[in-house]
């Protein structure tokens, strides 16, 4: 008897806190939606600018396209090098909360080292924005001072049922996983002693070699990735997972680690850092594949710089007991970035 009391009081108020439950009103400011321009030049290689419209995170709106009529206009150094124009392929993204279809314009022009290059957009029923960035940084010096293999295992073999195209049936593939723990010592010099340079870090896994079905043709299957990669470093800092690129460059890419660090400390000089990381591939053993660690050394101007180390200063895990971090803009009257990057890869053979 006492058992059902308990049960009915427990239902009893239950319904009670359910009937004062009521939402809240939303507090803050609404912020119409905006242009929205993100373009990193490099120099020897076509610019290219990525256009698509803010929304407000509470919004509901569906259309997600550019207007009629929207133009981009690219200036070079103070000069204008005309209108730019949209590529036929109009990138379609599917974010975590929403798609973004963003429009991707090019031009004919080639940047060099030390251009500034200034972007503006226009379109019907939205502001102007503009975006400039500092001008573009000469190429980094790094090199592979050396690097060692400080553990490895292997894991025993394991069948995997893999569908043969055009046909019904399966093949069993006996694959074996092969894990290396490699530490590599990275020199970076400063190009450019008395000024303050700024650098982004980064490493992915790249495979050479093709899996194949009996019958000859490829076989499509992710054999290899960088498994853990991290930086602990007095100067270089400690990394973070890497957010996803909202310039449409390298977007999707997983595996990888990212840290931003400047020269002030080793101004005119050289720094060797050692990076420990783990890498995991998968072979077949009639398989010749090889496995190499790109190591991107990435010289950023001052805007890509704070581009990069907001975007990166959170993760999604910490992001829930922390106050959001502000991703750092230069467009007037929009969001987005306009800046530059001159890049070197120094790469080396896992397997």
């Amino acid at each position: 008897m006492k058992t059902i009391k308990l049960a009915i009081v427990f239902i009893i108020g239950t319904a009670l806190f359910s009937a004062c439950t009521k939402p809240l009103p939303f507090q803050g400011e609404y912020v119409e939606p905006k242009l929205v321009v993100n373009c990193i030049a490099m120099p020897d290689e076509p610019i290219k600018a990525y256009v698509y419209k803010s929304d407000f995170v509470y919004d509901t709106i569906t259309d997600y396209e550019m207007p009629n009529g929207t133009q981009v206009f690219l200036y070079v150094n103070g000069e204008s090098k005309g209108e730019m124009w949209m590529d036929a392929d109009t990138n379609y993204y599917a974010h975590y909360i929403h798609p973004v279809v963003s429009q991707y314009f090019t031009s004919d022009y080639i940047p060099q080292i030390g251009d500034v290059v200034k972007i503006s957009v226009t379109a019907p029923g939205f502001d102007d924005i503009e975006g400039s960035s500092e001008p573009l940084p000469n190429e980094p010096f790094g090199r592979i001072a050396d690097s060692r293999v400080t553990k490895w295992d292997t894991t025993s073999m394991k069948g995997f049922r893999v569908p043969i195209p055009d046909t019904d049936t399966f093949e069993v593939v006996w694959l074996r996983e092969y894990r290396k723990h490699i530490t590599v010592a990275l020199e970076v010099t400063d190009p450019n002693p008395g000024l303050l340079d700024y650098y982004c870090l980064e490493a992915s896994l790249r495979i050479d070699g093709d899996w194949t079905y009996p019958d000859g043709s490829e076989m499509d299957y992710n054999v290899g990735e960088l498994e853990h990669i991290y930086f602990n470093d007095p100067i270089i800092g400690t990394s973070t997972a890497e957010l996803e690129d909202q310039f449409g460059i390298n977007v999707g890419l997983g595996n990888r680690s990212k840290s931003t660090f400047n020269d002030a400390t080793f101004d005119g000089g050289s720094y060797r850092l050692e990076i420990p990381m783990v890498t995991s591939t998968l072979f077949k053993a009639n398989d010749s594949i090889s496995a190499y660690v790109d190591i991107r050394l990435r010289h950023l101007t001052e805007g890509a710089y704070n581009y990069y180390s907001t975007i990166t200063s959170g993760s999604a895990y910490s992001q829930y007991y922390s106050e959001p971090v502000s991703v750092y803009s230069n467009v007037k009257n929009g969001f987005g970035l306009v800046a530059g990057s001159n890049d070197a890869v120094v790469s080396f053979s896992v397997w």
